[in-house]
């Protein structure tokens, strides 16, 4: 029997009335009567009696009833329990960040979401930006905020979130950290302690010497942004980091803004996902905590 046929049998049975039914269910009644029919053709049974202008369900019609009543009720707890899932903030986060967005800034996100949702279990990935937009391309990741101006596949929808400012930082100790105000070509021998080539921090970088005529002078690479600020540290050199890395390490004097005189170094950082790939309701509640907080 099909559950079609079922539920216009049931619908009619429920008001004993084809007129309801047919009001209720959007169906002609002499449509309704033709499908009443031919259920009573498929199942064998005499569904119903007619007694003057009424209907009365027959015995068999009874005995259909009670089990129509069930199903029907398991199909509605089945549609409340479904939209109450489409509609509940849990589950799990897939969500990627390039080095600084996911080690300076994200955790304090992840903090919120989690105190507003303690039921969302949020899984954080953190690589270079070419990785997390691969992640992201493949469906790995749910979404991510990467720093830089990436290129991006036209399956992957991009927002700015906010703009950085990119700082030249060195060791207190270092006799470049004693000037108020530095020219360019004073960095010229100085070693550049920088991240690594396939990262858009190291992008900045090229463009940087590009622009002011600097001779390349690579003191040496790091794969993450700690490693650079504990060489920095170590007055190994100096580096170009965004401001939100290296905040914390400038106020307590662990490491010194140099006050160059050049264009002001903007940083984007921007949501990434996949169009292609649908968003929960619980990703969607995490973008909107994250542009809050930032």
């Amino acid at each position: 029997m099909e559950l079609h046929y079922l539920k216009i049998f049931h619908t009619v049975a429920k008001y004993t009335s084809f007129k309801k039914a047919s009001e209720v269910l959007c169906v002609s009644q002499p449509a309704l009567s033709i499908q009443i029919k031919k259920l009573e053709s498929q199942a064998g049974l005499k569904l119903f009696n007619k007694i003057g202008n009424r209907i009365v369900l027959s015995e068999d019609g009874e005995m259909l009833y009670r089990y129509t009543q069930k199903i029907f009720a398991i199909v509605e707890e089945l549609e409340n329990h479904v939209q109450n899932l489409g509609n509940e903030i849990a589950g799990t986060i897939n969500l990627g960040a390039s080095n600084t967005p996911g080690v300076y800034i994200l955790p304090k996100v992840i903090g919120e979401m989690k105190k507003r949702y303690p039921g969302v279990t949020v899984n954080l990935h953190v690589a270079d930006t070419s990785e997390i937009a691969n992640l992201i391309e493949n469906g790995t990741l749910d979404v991510a905020v990467n720093g830089g101006n990436g290129n991006y596949n036209s399956n992957i929808f991009t927002e700015k979130l906010f703009n950085d400012r990119l700082v030249i930082v060195a060791s207190p100790e270092n006799p470049l950290a004693a000037k108020d105000s530095l020219d360019i070509q004073e960095l010229s021998d100085t070693a550049f302690v920088v991240h690594s080539t396939t990262s858009q921090l190291y992008t900045y970088y090229k463009k940087f010497i590009e622009a002011y005529g600097l001779t390349e002078n690579i003191g040496m690479h790091f794969g993450s942004i700690d490693a650079i600020k504990y060489a920095i540290y170590a007055d190994l050199g100096v580096s170009i980091l965004p401001f939100y890395a290296v905040k914390s390490e400038i106020e307590k004097g662990m490491l010194t803004e140099l006050r160059i005189n050049c264009d002001k170094l903007e940083y984007p950082y921007s949501l990434i996902y996949n169009k292609n790939k649908h968003l929960s309701i619980t990703n969607r509640k995490f973008i909107e905590i994250l542009k809050e907080v930032l």
